[in-house]
Formats: structure tokens, sequence, C-alpha cells
């Protein structure tokens, strides 16, 4: 609906070869999904050339109509901090990924984050004085409350995204509200996110790629 795209897995070649051409991005969800798989497969053999992929499928996508509402399954796809840094992190959410996805209330333009029932004991370490945390059954909770708008992308300004911004009272200050998450729509119910941190000295870093999907309830 929103892509049209003609690249695979086996288009990258063993030298990371076929980085998609803006013109074809491909549509559907199996198609939409495969895309990103490549590009993901990619920055694991070259990082730059793979998060240029990524990027690409990102700015085919546009705002998502009709707008989120409800629950949201989410999947960790990429991540670029810094060296060493980097690594360390992919080690330890390759072993244990908490978060599990987000909530959208359309009509009020807020959301929230889903973990796993298991971390919550260490979010209360990391995040002594966050008093946000709210039951969301026996295996998860939610926090980290978001407000979303639509505006130009904070690295791609010629397009559209979903803002998703943690900038809110009650989030913890030196670390959450400095988070910026965007998101578009690549085809009908899924999704592609990436996430912007601002670090101590002012500077704007994308930091991940995430993907999300509508629950079935």
């Amino acid at each position: 609906m929103i892509l049209d795209c003609g690249f695979s897995i086996s288009d990258f070649g063993a030298e990371g070869q076929g980085l998609l051409n803006q013109k074809q991005i491909a549509l559907g969800g199996r198609e939409a999904m495969e895309n990103i798989r490549a590009a993901q497969a990619l920055v694991k053999r070259d990082r730059k050339r793979g998060w240029v992929a990524l990027n690409d499928v990102f700015r085919a996508g546009a705002p998502p109509d009709p707008p989120l509402d409800g629950r949201y399954a989410g999947e960790l796809i990429a991540l670029d901090i810094a060296p060493g840094l980097t690594q360390f992190a992919e080690w330890n959410t390759a072993r244990w990924m908490p978060w599990k996805g987000k909530t959208f209330d359309a009509a009020r333009a807020r959301g929230d984050n889903i973990f796993t029932r298991d971390s919550l004991f260490a979010a209360h370490i990391y995040w002594p004085l966050y008093h946000g945390y709210i039951d969301d059954g026996p295996e998860t909770y939610r926090a980290f409350a978001f407000r979303t708008y639509v505006a130009a992308g904070r690295a791609d300004p010629d397009g559209q995204v979903l803002k998703i911004d943690y900038n809110l009272e009650g989030n913890p200050r030196p670390s959450i509200r400095r988070v910026l998450d965007e998101l578009v729509q690549i085809t009908d119910g899924f999704y592609l996110g990436k996430a912007h941190l601002k670090w101590w000295w002012g500077t704007w870093q994308t930091v991940a790629y995430f993907t999300l999907s509508q629950m079935q309830v």
C-alpha cells in the first residue's frame, strides 16, 4: 500500500551489494518484513551500509493511517550506539529483551511501553524515583508514557513521521526524556520505527530501529 520495493536478502550478496533503491521499495506484510530482515542481516556484515538500507525503508514509509490505537507488538531490529557499547547491548538484548511493544490511545494522542514483568525489579533499581508503572496482567507491566504527533523527521526533515515523544513530566529526566522515537507505516498493520537519543552534550543520534505490528486480540 505504501511501499514499492524490489530487493531481497539475496540481493545484498556476500559483499553487501544491493542497497535499497529509493524508487523500488516493496509492499505487503511478508515482503516488507523480508526487506527489513535483509537490511538487518546487512547490519551484521556492514553496519554502515545496513544502517543506510534501514533508513531507505524508513524514508519510503508514511505517517500511520489510520492512527495507531490499541496494543502493538514490538521487535528491536538494530542498534548503533557507540563502539563497544553497541556490541555489548546487542549481546545483552539477544539474551534478554524485556521490551515487548507499545500501547496507543489515538483519541488522546498518548501511549506507553509494554515490558515483561521479570524486568520490574531492575527497573525500580535503575529508576528509583519513577512512579509511573502500570500493572498489565500476570506477565507484563507498562511504563514510560509518551505523546504522539505528526511532524517532519529529525534526520529526514523532508518527510513526515509520527513522533513518539517521551519528554513528559513524570518520566526520568536524565534518560527517558532524552529519547524521541519516530514511526512510519510500511504496510497495513506493520510499522518501522527509529529511536533518537539526545546526548548530554546536546547532540542527537539515531541509536536503534524497531518494528511494531498490531496484536491480535
